[in-house]
């Protein structure tokens, strides 16, 4: 690589070469008042300002830091509405069609303990059902489903599933990769919400989360399960006994939905999947992945929900991705051991076994890494765990 002259970064390629210069210059660990320490260190402001730019994270409105204090708090909108005047105040509000008063900002920050540089800022104003399209809403598929009453209208469910006290998923608080322009974004957004919906009403699950819990070596732990013929089945039960809820549900016509990481109630983690590809690796690879954005990358403001489509398409250059892509290679089967295996110079169906015992993990999961790695699909298509996963849910109207 040949950076001749340090600039502002301003593509993502260019933050990715100056993170391989500054690597190569920390290796070479240069006296710093000379060139290569004075271009060490501009290169990592360079680095630094981009970051900050780009993944900083912005206060909340008013509205959002409310509705962020009820899920803390358990609150629904009728145990706040006397802080408001009313009910009707209160829906007002928290509906973006009324602004704070100086009472209500007092009685809010005296009794919700919500800061007031938050409480006096401007509102966003978001008009009604903005991030969604009604006309995308797939009517009859949800009435088959089970979601909705044949009765109800488009805006009665848009209405339900947008409800200040539900806390909703919104479109704008949601990072989705892997979508293109033919993905029906309001199927993703109803996807999300009923997930959303049926992880609250288990209220039991997330009162036994302890956010402390959350970390690799759980995540790893989690991911041996896969050892077991039942893996999937127990590792829904693990989670579910440790606080989070993992929701099981078809993905809807017009998306590619494989799985999605978001905060429910109380801010606790669920995740979501919809085993579109039937497959014991792409199960655990996207349970592993989700559980990492969980951990790592969700927050109660600005990315309260990362979905993901088409989870195995190559190329996705996001620095959020990348990370859970990484790591979720590096707990399921460590790097330095994948190497010094004998599949990686000899792959052999017998030596994918024997890694996958070694790591204790679905020799589908071994298989499934080489076959991404090598692109090489054509190859050990009867180790991958095919028509598996979804026998493990009957209870599942696939």
């Amino acid at each position: 690589m040949n950076i001749m002259e340090p600039r502002i970064i301003k593509t993502e390629k260019q933050y990715q070469d100056y993170l391989l210069e500054v690597e190569r210059l920390v290796e070479f660990d240069p006296r710093t008042d000379s060139t290569e320490g004075h271009r060490l260190e501009l290169l990592a402001k360079l680095i630094e300002d981009y970051e900050t730019a780009k993944f900083s994270i912005p206060h909340p409105d008013p509205v959002d830091a409310i509705i962020y204090r009820m899920e803390e708090q358990g609150l629904l909108q009728k145990d706040i509405a006397k802080f408001f005047g009313g009910k009707n105040r209160a829906s007002e509000v928290l509906g973006r069609k009324r602004p704070l008063t100086l009472k209500m900002i007092r009685e809010l920050h005296k009794n919700l303990e919500i800061p007031l540089e938050l409480l006096v800022q401007d509102s966003k104003e978001v008009e009604e059902n903005q991030d969604i399209d009604g006309s995308e809403v797939p009517m009859e598929e949800l009435i088959k489903r089970g979601w909705i009453d044949a009765k109800v209208a488009v805006s009665e469910l848009l209405r339900r599933f947008e409800a200040p006290e539900r806390t909703p998923v919104r479109l704008r608080s949601t990072k989705t990769f892997g979508s293109n322009s033919k993905t029906n974004m309001t199927g993703v957004w109803l996807w999300l919400s009923r997930v959303r919906e049926l992880a609250d009403s288990f209220p039991e699950v997330s009162r036994r989360y302890d956010k402390s819990l959350l970390d690799e070596g759980f995540i790893r732990y989690v991911t041996r399960l896969s050892y077991m013929s039942n893996g999937p089945r127990l590792a829904k039960e693990c989670l579910e006994q440790h606080g989070i809820a993992l929701i099981i549900e078809p993905h809807l016509s017009k998306t590619h939905l494989d799985g999605a990481a978001m905060l429910g109630k109380n801010g606790t983690p669920v995740i979501g999947m919809t085993i579109r590809m039937d497959r014991i690796d792409n199960f655990w690879f996207t349970l592993t992945h989700e559980l990492i954005h969980a951990w790592k990358h969700l927050d109660s403001v600005e990315r309260r929900t990362i979905a993901d489509e088409n989870i195995e398409k190559h190329g996705n250059e996001d620095a959020i991705e990348t990370e859970a892509n990484e790591l979720a290679k590096e707990i399921l089967i460590p790097t330095g051991e994948w190497r010094r295996s004998d599949l990686f110079y000899d792959p052999t169906p017998e030596n994918i076994r024997k890694l996958a015992r070694d790591q204790q993990v679905h020799p589908a999961i071994v298989a499934g890494r080489f076959r991404y790695e090598r692109n090489a699909y054509s190859r050990f298509s009867r180790l991958i765990g095919n028509r598996l996963v979804r026998k493990t849910f009957p209870e599942i109207s696939w």
